[in-house]
């Protein structure tokens, strides 16, 4: 896919190469067409032509000699004339043409402008004669108003919009806080059911200790009353007694040095536990992923190599002070891996000098005695401590010393390991146990790293920048680098953040050149340029002053390769605009074609920028922060962009229309004569350089000898070829112009071509499947530290992790609610309690020491030994009332009582003395009144589960706890609900489905409406949706053959680009119904094409250039945002002139708003009756 996107790259930016093949292809396309129509066909059309005009004269009856004017709905192109009238206008006489043969239709001028133009500025007469006093003129429009008056006075327009914009600008930029969140922070479902449980879960979890040993209520109170920081953020604790003894700067905690230098660290929770940051690598083989690997890491030379790059990577660590030291050796512990367990296990696993086996046992030692006898004793001792982790992490418990089963595989349980040191299975991978012979594919190495934030950066910076940590070289193995914690990714992740949105500078630049290639302007350039810079802040304004959103995610940097390459297509589709106005109206007036060409250009930019618009503010919808920020701020860029072309643009297409006029040469204004070509407007008036619109009106070679004005039959027959001739003058026209003889002549095959296209891409887009884990990749595969977390995967320890389950936490008095600003990271919620718990009655007693038992037969233990804390509670109460020695806590709130229910003027003061005597977190009291009980159960599910179990799980907990609030539970404990992480991830990737589908609806229903509006159409709005639906589905197989599966991410993506897939068909089609009256579909499609296409083959351009600078990003995001725009842009070009064209151009309608105006003449005809 990379070196399809390359290779179009380098084709695009190869200007000269393309003007050259595309000129040669259009002179072989336009021999081709005169060569079809002979000289008979010629004779043919002259002679039906005559005749047709004779029998028009005989019929008609003119009053004078006065020439005769042509009705204007007649599908003849006309030519204009000046002549002077009463209030300065111009008045422009039409001649008829001959018929057009509809199977071959030629290249001749549109007419849409100069229709316009007879309506508003030079009306029909009533009569055939021309009688003034007897014409009507259609008034302007208030927008036509407005792009007049604009034209009369552009320099006021383009102030006063340059200064309402840059204080706006200034406004939001400088006091709006402006500040971008380039941490990972609210990536979480918000408001919603799971999300509001699993937030007071996790206020309770993160503040239990504090809450437990309150005692004087103003943790409670604070929890309550004041919004909490965002939990994924850095906390503090507040009580002194939960934070570590540590040296001030360095990270060194004495217990865990104390734990590390006697051995008890290695295995320990210490050890694996994200929060402590240890240095973690993970080593792998080089066959590792072929399908039947022969290398192992128990292999001489490979355990050779792992040691070389242990012992230099702490040499590393030793230089950067970030390692423990113990005092006999003062040099750095070594790290938990194979090599540790190979040193013990050649020492008799002597385990008093750990510190020194590196000194008692060197690597080259270590390889010269590693025989394979030794080799096969090591693996045995492996295989003995894997089958004890695996029967530990097993849910059969009865089973001491059975079989149990594993990837369909029996394994024989048999002694405890034999290493002096806790063994972990992340010293091997997941096939070890059931491949034969054992091979170790993927290790670990786990180093005793500091802990401060000091220590994690500098071994950030010499594992990134420095390169200190040796990976090894590949053969036989390799590593790669993070903390237990990946603390390293996330750091590496916020720092490209900057990188990739430096990019966005090169998007700018390819944008720009762009503009300067199509308009020939580097003053509207500019103007454009200033169009797409100031809609940043301005969009930025609103967001924050008026939206409310002050949290900025990085995300919305995206905007940024958006509005570049949309916002230069409403400049193209403005500049196209006006040139094609001024080419049909060469003798008007700025004002004129301002007032013709402005609105037009207006309601073709709103039409696309309503679709793109309304498809990023459809995907706020999502509950999750960073997309709704994100959807938010991308459709305010969409519509000021809009905004600002309106109000910079068009005041800069008034001006260089009259500097052209009045003849300037400046390079700035327009390099087309620094070329040696003619501008546009000298190109239109070639036959009156020099004069000015008045003195042209009174010239007399445009007059006969009477003084009156000549028909255009009359002038002279070379001026008035010339003329014609010069509206398709620039290659890009040419080349519309033969590819459309092409597909006009080849049209069924093509049309047949087309739908087996569309046919074939939707079978194929079936095929695109959910993911297989509900995890979310930041960083691309090739990145070291997705590595990592890509081969962390494969390692045993992570099997078990997935065997042994998770576990839910069940919650009584706290409701599920989320208080704080859902759209802001930073502001998270408070502590709220529910008022109605109350456990102290009988009932709600026996019910809370019944409920585990039945919880537990149907879910399990999260551990063999874990009681409910009522069951825990109870059994202390009769343990209690028959000791001779009762604890003082008893006696003293307890009176006596021997078993659980208490009465319950004693529940609370008692269960609250239990709870403090043994230490016992899971209940929580404020004011001597427990407040809230938690009881912990089995989980089966992780994060990264599929989503299909995720929500399996989530549904049968639900269902069980529904039927127990219903029919079991008292009033007082019938709230209580579940709640667990993965349950909370889970609901985040169902959300943003459901914002996929919400949002494509939303974008499918807004290009529906808008562009039956466009067209007035249901036969074109049919034909576009069955492009847009060809575009659809041909992206999605493209991105099936990229391996590409239906993520969270790629749905949202998707649901964004369905409103920039129906952007060109709106174009196109659109144009397509700008004649009025019967003309034939030929007539239309040729067109459409030659009036948009220009616009929309410069807008694809620039959208596929920013497409290609944002696949060298690195996050994730933006590549698939990247790739999704391509491969949508691609096919919308294909959809937009292939299979709507063809479409048109077979079964389009001669009168396509024919029904639309007849309703339209009902509905109004019957107002006005009424």
């Amino acid at each position: 896919g990379n070196c399809f996107l390359l290779a179009a790259t380098i084709f695009l930016i190869s200007p000269r190469l393309v003007r050259y093949y595309l000129t040669k292809l259009t002179m072989a396309m336009v021999e081709t067409t005169i060569s079809s129509h002979n000289e008979a066909s010629v004779a043919r059309l002259t002679n039906e032509a005559a005749t047709e005009e004779e029998k028009k004269e005989e019929e008609a009856t003119p009053s004078s000699s006065a020439p005769i004017v042509k009705n204007e709905n007649q599908t003849s192109a006309a030519v204009a004339i000046v002549t002077a009238n009463n209030d300065g206008g111009n008045i422009i006489d039409s001649s008829a043409r001959p018929n057009i043969d509809p199977k071959n239709p030629p290249l001749q001028k549109p007419s849409y402008y100069i229709d316009s133009f007879h309506e508003h500025f030079f009306p029909h007469p009533q009569n055939d004669a021309i009688d003034t006093s007897n014409t009507y003129k259609k008034p302007l429009s208030i927008p036509q108003r407005y792009a007049t008056s604009m034209a009369r006075r552009p320099w006021t327009h383009l102030i006063i919009a340059f200064v309402i914009a840059f204080i706006l600008s200034f406004v939001g930029l400088r006091f709006g806080d402006f500040k971008v969140a380039i941490n990972n922070s609210g990536w979480w479902s918000r408001g919603t059911e799971i999300g509001n449980r699993a937030t007071q879960e996790m206020m309770i979890r993160l503040n239990r200790y504090d809450l437990f040993f309150d005692e004087t209520g103003e943790v409670w109170e604070e929890l309550q009353s004041e919004m909490q920081p965002d939990w994924q953020g850095p906390r503090h604790d507040r009580v002194g007694a939960n934070k570590n003894n540590e040296t001030e700067g360095k990270g060194l905690d004495d217990a865990t040095l104390t734990s590390v230098c006697s051995g008890e660290w290695y295995g320990s929770g210490d050890m694996m536990l994200g929060s402590n940051e240890n240095l973690f690598t993970i080593w792998k083989t080089e066959d590792a992923e072929a399908e039947d690997p022969e290398m192992s890491i128990l292999d001489a030379d490979a355990m050779y190599d792992l040691c070389i790059a242990e012992e230099n990577t702490l040499s590393a660590l030793e230089d950067g002070d970030h390692c423990y030291k113990c005092p006999d050796t003062g040099s750095c512990v070594p790290p938990y891996s194979l090599v540790l367990m190979a040193r013990l296990h050649l020492t008799g696993n002597d385990i008093s000098k750990l510190d020194s086996l590196s000194e008692l046992i060197s690597c080259d030692t270590l390889k010269s005695t590693w025989t394979a006898r030794v080799q096969g004793d090591f693996t045995m001792a492996l295989k003995i401590c894997v089958n004890w982790s695996i029967r530990m992490a097993s849910d059969d418990t009865k089973n001491k010393d059975g079989m149990i089963t594993m990837q369909n595989t029996s394994i024989t349980v048999t002694n405890p390991c034999p290493f002096p040191i806790r063994f972990r299975a992340t010293v091997v991978d997941n096939l070890f146990p059931t491949t034969l012979p054992n091979i170790v594919r993927y290790s670990s190495s786990y180093y005793a790293t500091k802990m401060s934030e000091e220590d994690t950066n500098g071994m950030y910076e010499a594992n990134e920048n420095d390169n200190a940590y040796d990976r090894s070289d590949g053969t036989p193995l390799s590593g790669v680098y993070d903390t237990t914690d990946e603390t390293f990714q996330n750091m590496y992740s916020d720092a490209i953040v900057g990188r990739d949105m430096a990019l966005a500078v090169g998007s700018a630049g390819v944008t720009i050149i762009a503009m300067v290639m199509h308009t020939q302007s580097p003053f509207l350039t500019l103007m454009g340029l200033f169009q797409i810079l100031l809609s940043f802040p301005l969009a930025y304004f609103v967001y924050y002053f008026i939206a409310g959103l002050v949290f900025f995610p990085f995300l919305n940097f995206i905007g940024i390769f958006v509005v570049f390459a949309l916002g230069a297509d409403d400049v193209f589709v403005a500049v196209d605009k006006w040139k094609n106005a001024r080419h049909e109206l060469p003798y008007g007036t700025t004002e004129q074609v301002a007032a013709l060409a402005l609105p037009d250009a207006a309601y073709s930019m709103l039409l696309t920028s309503m679709t793109t618009a309304v498809a990023f503010f459809g995907t706020a919808i999502c509950p999750v922060g960073p997309i709704t920020c994100f959807a938010v701020f991308c459709g305010l860029l969409i519509t000021f962009d809009y905004m600002m072309n309106i109000f910079l643009v068009f005041p800069a297409l008034c001006l260089y229309d009259k500097w052209l006029l009045a003849g300037s040469k400046n390079c700035c204004v327009n390099f087309d004569w620094c070329c040696g070509r003619k501008n546009d407007v000298d190109d239109m008036l070639a036959t009156n350089t020099g004069l000015d619109l008045q003195a042209t009106a009174t010239n007399s070679d445009n007059n006969n000898e009477e003084g009156a004005p000549k028909h255009m039959a009359e002038r002279n027959e070379e001026e008035r070829q010339g003329l014609l001739e010069d509206e398709h003058k620039t290659l890009i026209h040419r080349v519309f112009d033969g590819y459309y003889m092409i597909l006009h002549k080849f049209r069924w095959l093509v049309l047949v071509a087309a739908a087996a296209a569309t046919i074939g891409c939707t079978i194929f887009a079936a095929q695109l499947t959910q993911p297989a884990t509900s995890d979310v990749a930041l960083l691309p595969d090739s990145n070291e530290y997705q590595m990592h977390w890509a081969w962390k995967q494969n390692l045993l320890s992570n099997e078990l992790a997935k065997l042994e389950g998770s576990e839910a936490v069940l919650l009584w008095g706290v409701e599920p609610a989320d208080t704080g600003n859902h759209l802001d990271p930073d502001t998270w919620t408070t502590l709220v309690l529910d008022d109605d718990f109350d456990p102290k009655s009988k009932e709600a007693q026996l019910y809370l020491l019944d409920f585990c038992g039945r919880l537990f037969e149907s879910f399990g233990k999260v551990k063999e030994d874990y009681e409910c804390p009522m069951v825990q509670f109870d059994g202390w109460l009769k343990d209690q009332s028959t000791s001779e020695t009762p604890t003082m806590a008893y006696t003293e709130n307890c009176r006596g009582v021997s078993s659980a229910p208490v009465p319950s003027d004693v529940f609370d003061p008692c269960i609250i003395a239990w709870s403090k005597d043994v230490n016992n977190m899971s209940i929580l009291q404020v004011d001597g009144s427990v407040k809230v009980i938690e009881v912990r159960t089995k989980s089966y599910v992780s994060y990264d589960s599929p989503q299909e179990l995720l929500k399996e799980e989530w549904t049968t907990y639900e269902d069980w706890l529904e039927n127990e609030r219903r029919d079991s539970a008292p009033s007082g404990v019938d709230k209580f609900y579940h709640s667990n992480l993965a349950y909370w991830w889970f609901d985040t990737n169902n959300q943003m489905m459901k914002t996929a589908y919400g949002a494509a609806g939303i974008a499918l229903f807004c290009a529906a409406v808008v562009i039956y509006i466009s067209t007035r159409s249901l036969v074109l709005t049919t034909f576009a949706a069955i492009a847009i639906l060809y575009v659809l589905v041909a992206a999605t197989a493209c991105l099936v053959g990229l391996g590409w599966t239906l993520g969270f991410l790629e749905s949202v993506l998707f649901a964004i680009l369905i409103g920039i897939s129906c952007d060109f068909v709106i174009h196109v089609g659109h144009a397509y119904t700008m004649y009025n009256g019967d003309v034939n579909r030929g007539r239309r499609s040729h067109f459409a094409l030659t009036h948009m296409g220009p616009s929309i083959l410069a807008a694809a351009f620039t959208t596929f250039m920013a497409a290609v600078v944002m696949i060298f990003t690195e996050i994730t995001f933006f590549r698939k945002f990247a790739v999704i725009l391509f491969m949508t842009i691609l096919h919308s070009t294909i959809g937009c002139f292939v299979v709507f064209l063809v479409l048109c151009d077979c079964f389009g309608p001669a009168e396509p708003t024919k029904a639309y105006d007849y309703m339209k003449a009902k509905i109004c005809g019957s107002a006005k009756k009424e």
